[in-house]
């Protein structure tokens, strides 16, 4: 897939941006790595099965499987990133170990806000090397297009290449791409296709206080990089705090010990305020033309349609968006 940079992107870089982690992913993190040939034994349906959670699992209803689906229409041959190259990617495992190591203490979410493809190593990692279950929460709501603006194929290349350890319903870890919102206040190229796309779908705070969750970990790259949640996470995140849920920011380099979880989690506390969010500008949705997490399964190319369909599934559980 090619990608396609939005015009304003010529002169405006990320100046007045608040420092959310879709700006140094968009602006300054590492290139994307030389792509290699698709596995042709692999089909949606292998994917479907190694990530979707059981009907059982009571974080089921917030997943998306979007991106899952998009396998089913590339041509065998297509090639992907090697997303293991990326230092992010291997970062993420580390950090995912040192999770598994301290253990997830009861009553603890995490959001991980990543590039997407650490997102998913990490996941699939912690998963894997956790003594207790984890349920991963996939919101991958987009698809990879040739003259794409995001690009959505490093994700999917790392659900191709990784695999979480099937276990039964555990702690939330909802894996949320950082690259969604790269450039959110841009307009796309008259001939790029939008694939940005806001998660709007997240538990409620009422949701969280029946599953016993009194802690999430939002975690992100870099806390040098990153000083604020992202824009459509304020919202939400805004009513969990004022309900006496406790979020702490933690990015990659975090060390933890199981007995140090509540002191840690103290010190890095997020301190949510009500802010103006790209999703209350109208003009956002004029920009967007098919993109955001719209009502269409296959990606909207500005001024018309994209050429590169799928199966017009688009998203899962609470309204797919």
């Amino acid at each position: 897939m090619r990608r396609v940079l939005p015009l304003a992107l010529l002169s405006s870089a990320c100046a007045g941006q608040p420092w959310t982690p879709s700006v140094p992913v968009a602006f300054w993190s590492e290139p994307v790595p030389d792509g290699r040939e698709m596995l042709g034994d692999i089909h949606d349906i292998d994917l479907l099965g190694r990530w979707s959670l059981p009907a059982t699992d009571p974080w089921a209803p917030y997943q998306k499987v979007t991106l899952l689906t998009a396998l089913a229409d590339m041509e065998p041959g297509t090639r992907l990133p090697d997303t293991n190259a990326l230092e992010v990617v291997q970062r993420a495992r580390v950090c995912a170990h040192r999770v598994a190591t301290a253990g997830i203490p009861r009553g603890t979410m995490f959001v991980v806000d990543l590039r997407g493809a650490a997102s998913v190593a990490f996941g699939a990692e912690l998963s894997r090397a956790s003594a207790s279950p984890v349920s991963l929460v996939l919101t991958f709501n987009n698809w990879p297009a040739q003259d794409e603006v995001v690009p959505a194929e490093e994700a999917l290349a790392a659900l191709v290449a990784d695999a979480p350890r099937a276990a039964g319903p555990g702690s939330p870890v909802f894996l949320l791409d950082a690259w969604r919102l790269a450039y959110r206040f841009d307009q796309a190229d008259p001939d790029s296709v939008d694939n940005r796309y806001a998660v709007t779908d997240l538990p409620s705070a009422e949701e969280l206080a029946l599953a016993g969750i009194n802690r999430v970990v939002y975690l992100v790259e870099d806390l040098d990089e990153t000083d604020v949640e992202e824009d459509d996470l304020n919202g939400v995140f805004g009513a969990w705090q004022a309900s006496g849920v406790r979020i702490a920011m933690m990015d990659l380099d975090l060390s933890i010990a199981l007995r140090d979880w509540d002191d840690a989690t103290s010190s890095a506390l997020l301190d949510v305020r009500p802010r103006h969010v790209i999703l209350d500008d109208p003009g956002f949705y004029v920009r967007a033309r098919g993109g955001f997490g719209g009502i269409r399964g296959t990606p909207g190319r500005a001024g018309g349609h994209a050429h590169w369909g799928g199966s017009g599934f688009h998203g899962g559980g609470h309204g797919g968006g």
